[in-house]
């Protein structure tokens, strides 16, 4: 498991950086490939992002992740190459960045090592994001969509003797979140705090790792419901997550694992807010209505032992991923296979396949980082994925060029896609009509192919096209807003060392949600996404370099989900500083 620590040069390296030397060379590698999946993409790019947050230190040592990826932070992460038993170090302390763009979009990032050396770093870190805008249905319409977000952190990696390491972070979050007039919760704000240590070490042919984590997460505003006339209020949600997990593997005369076990426990305590019930409504039927939480904590145990094997030209991992689950509705035993395979059928084609599954807990904090301004009264039961299967094929690189294809299907139920809906309390004395997350049994495939080509340090090209399920429950389960063409293109030129130009687009049509009514559902259209971006950064010398970016530059307008606007044209122009 990696640990999280803080170098002054990671600000750049990113979105902003001023380039390193490229070194070239000709090697002759034996390829393993493993698939990972893909992570969510943040709806709409909702902050700026101005930089990215502490490098997250990474062991060398193979390791497979079979989960599905958490949904991107805002903040993303960069992961170094680090070597031998030493921690990657950088002639820079400190970082310095500020972008600003109009109508507001606003980013500030800094940081510093305190201590800095190939055994211990500690330093700290702080951000913060803002935007607003207003929406575009009614150009007069009073209010703006807004989010002010600021975080500070704190992060120690601590190398002990040549094989193990040791690794502590601390974060504190604040949200303010801001809507236009209409909405019955206009203003609502979260906070947010995060704290794990670590531990990872090797003994001769086994290596072991754990970590303990506890987050918090809150809204601070109680939420409104119901008719403005009668407007009633609720308790604002809130969760505490506790994770504790580790794995035991023994690495045989390979430098991959031969066979292990990795155990987890995930407990979430819910306090406050309501969950959707069904009550018998008098005709023999059931309707779903929403009450205050019965059951304030669900968890998940989790085992998974897996044998994993390298026979040349085919890498394997052979597992099964076993969930005891507490609290809440459902089964509480399930059974989900844990496999990765690939065949490196030549130097320049592979094909490779993953099947997965498990229980997934729906926290405030994942939703809320799908889109933060959906959220404050509600709760939520578990998800449960039986399986999830993707193959891919990946040929070249011939000349600078390489393809793939990809593909595959998913089972997912009781998993949270928004909706717009309208519903009653269980005692017909309140009213909700407004966005939330509905849960659906969802089967669906996707499938795409895609293009690249890097021609040196000089050009760098990518385009990809892709189509998946997208009826009510027939969908794939990651897309939540159900898109069922996505077509993106990017490209990226140095014409000389100090400038990079980048420019991308990415077009998601038939896209919808559906609207509630406590019977049926009806689709709502989202509008397609077609966002066009540009950027550029130049570094005047090794510590300063100035950027801007720009993005949905089309200035196309949609939903982010039922009813929340996208933002229209956004961006940062600044600069950024190392010392």
């Amino acid at each position: 498991m990696s640990s999280k620590s803080i170098i002054a040069a990671i600000a750049l390296t990113t979105a902003l950086s001023a380039p390193a030397e490229d070194l070239k060379t000709e090697i002759t590698v034996d390829r393993t490939i493993v698939p990972v999946e893909r992570e969510a993409s943040r709806i709409g790019s909702l902050t700026p992002r101005l930089l990215s947050s502490p490098v997250t230190m990474k062991q060398l040592t193979l390791a497979d992740y079979t989960d599905p990826a958490a949904i991107t932070r805002s903040i993303p992460t960069l992961d170094p190459a680090s070597y031998a038993d030493t921690l990657a170090l950088s002639p820079y302390r400190g970082y310095a960045s500020l972008g600003y763009f109009p109508a507001f979009n606003l980013g500030a990032s800094a940081g510093y090592k305190f201590v800095d050396n190939r055994r211990t770093r500690f330093g700290a870190w702080l951000q913060y994001d803002g935007y607003s805008y207003k929406p575009h249905i009614d150009g007069e319409a009073n209010g703006h969509y807004s989010n002010n977000t600021f975080t500070v952190a704190a992060a120690l990696d601590q190398r002990v003797g040549r094989k193990s390491s040791l690794g502590a972070h601390l974060a504190y979050t604040y949200s303010a979140i801001g809507l236009p007039e209409g909405f019955i919760n206009e203003k609502q704000n979260a906070n947010i705090f995060d704290a794990d240590v670590s531990w990872w070490s090797r003994s001769g042919l086994v290596g072991y790792h754990a970590k303990a984590s506890f987050s918090h997460f809150g809204y601070g505003k109680d939420h409104l419901f119901g008719e403005s006339s009668e407007t009633k209020s609720a308790r604002a949600a809130g969760e505490n997550r506790f994770n504790i997990n580790g794995g035991i593997a023994y690495f045989g005369s390979s430098a991959a694992p031969r066979a292990g076990i990795e155990i987890a426990a995930d407990f979430i305590s819910r306090n406050n807010g309501v969950e959707e019930i069904s009550v018998a409504d008098g005709a023999g039927g059931y309707m779903p209505r929403f009450a205050p939480i019965s059951d304030g904590t669900l968890g998940v145990i989790s085992l998974t032992p897996y044998y994993a094997f390298n026979s040349g030209r085919v890498h394997g991992r052979i597992g099964a991923k076993i969930d005891i689950s507490a609290g809440g509705e459902g089964k509480k035993f399930h059974v989900a296979p844990a496999v990765m395979l690939d065949w490196n059928a030549a130097s320049q084609f592979a094909i490779y396949a993953r099947i997965n599954g498990g229980e997934h807990l729906n926290s405030l904090r994942s939703l809320y980082d799908y889109c933060p301004f959906v959220g404050g009264l509600w709760q939520y039961q578990r998800s449960h994925i039986p399986v999830t299967a993707d193959l891919g094929m990946n040929i070249g690189p011939f000349s600078g060029f390489s393809a793939r294809l990809f593909g595959g299907y998913a089972v997912a139920n009781d998993w949270l896609m928004p909706q717009f809906t309208d519903l009653s309390s269980s005692t017909g004395n309140a009213h909700f009509r407004a966005v939330n997350y509905g849960a659906y049994d969802l089967k669906g495939w996707h499938g795409g192919i895609g293009l690249s080509y890097e021609w040196r340090s000089v050009v760098k090209a990518d385009v990809s096209a892709e189509t998946a399920s997208n009826g009510s429950d027939k969908a794939y389960y990651l897309w939540r807003d159900r898109a069922k063409y996505v077509i993106k293109a990017s490209v990226e030129v140095r014409p000389v060392k100090a400038l990079r130009l980048g420019a991308g687009y990415e077009l998601r049509t038939d896209r919808h949600n559906y609207y509630y009514d406590g019977a049926f559902s009806y689709a709502y259209d989202l509008g397609a996404v077609s966002d066009l971006r540009f950027e550029a950064s130049y570094a005047i010398n090794d510590a300063l370099t100035v950027f801007a970016r720009g993005e949905n530059l089309l200035n196309k307008r949609c939903d982010l989900v039922t009813t929340i606007q996208n933002q229209g044209v956004r961006g940062l122009v600044g600069a950024a500083y190392k010392f």
